[in-house]
């Protein structure tokens, strides 16, 4: 979870922000960032590749951890298609019982 908050949400959840929702375009901040994200996925994508979960054979907090930003549809420019196992892992984690997309889990509009 360390490895998550420091080098894989960090990095990308930033470069979401920034490239994504804030629309600031292609900046040496977004690269610098974007570059740091490849990083940690090719980590990740490299341990998946041996594993169907981060720790073992079945889901653990690790996983809801680290894959909570992986689900947002915002444009980053990453390279999705450089991590089969990412993507594989999204699913298995997708297929799991009681799972919901991270958008459909925050509250909605109120009205005061």
């Amino acid at each position: 979870m360390l490895f998550d908050n420091h080098k894989f949400t960090s990095y990308y959840a930033t470069l979401r922000f920034l490239y994504g929702i804030k629309r600031a375009g292609e900046t040496p901040v977004t690269q610098f960032l974007r570059e740091r994200a490849i990083a940690a996925y090719r980590i990740v994508d490299d341990h998946l590749r041996q594993t169907p979960f981060l720790v073992s054979a079945r889901p653990t907090i690790a996983d809801l951890s680290l894959v909570g930003y992986v689900y947002m549809p915002e444009d980053t420019g990453m390279p999705q298609e450089e991590f089969p196992h990412i993507a594989e892992w999204k699913d298995s984690i997708r297929n799991l019982p009681g799972w919901r997309h991270p958008y459909d889990l925050m509250p909605g509009p109120t009205s005061l």
